[in-house]
């Protein structure tokens, strides 16, 4: 079932860039996407990039998330 939704989920956003990224909507509260905003002007870097590193961070520490990891 969430290959299905996946599947359906990458034809409906499948914007990619010269990088390789996707796009990817994300849900967050407001106070949290301020915050981020915030830290990402202070470090000079993109929202997306600290969001990265934090996913990232958090699929390697979840065991369940290896799944399909090569």
């Amino acid at each position: 079932m969430i290959g299905k939704m996946a599947k359906a989920s990458n034809k409906a956003h499948s914007t990619s860039r010269a990088d390789g990224r996707k796009s990817f909507l994300v849900y967050l509260p407001k106070d949290v996407i301020t915050k981020l905003k915030i830290a990402a002007l202070h470090e000079e870097r993109h929202a997306y990039e600290i969001t990265e590193d934090a996913v990232r961070h958090y699929l390697s520490s979840h065991p369940a998330s290896r799944v399909g990891k090569s």
